[in-house]
């Protein structure tokens, strides 16, 4: 009888420890999926300059002018 439960709570361990593992492929919700892909695709996207700052002379100078 001992023997018998001591093999079903190993039994039990092991299917935890084999559901948790972390290299087998993740069962992932749909919102949760809908939000990696929504940060995967904001991330993929090239940094770029604001069209501002883009339009921006290369070379700038500066004036001083004295009053009186």
């Amino acid at each position: 009888m001992v023997a018998r439960k001591a093999a079903a709570a190993f039994v039990v361990v092991v299917v935890a420890l084999w559901a948790c593992d972390s290299r087998r492929s993740e069962v992932v919700s749909v919102p949760a999926m809908k939000e990696r892909q929504s940060m995967e695709a904001a991330r993929s996207h090239a940094i770029t300059m604001p069209t501002i700052d883009a339009a921006a002379p290369a070379r700038t100078e500066t004036a001083t002018f004295a009053l009186g």
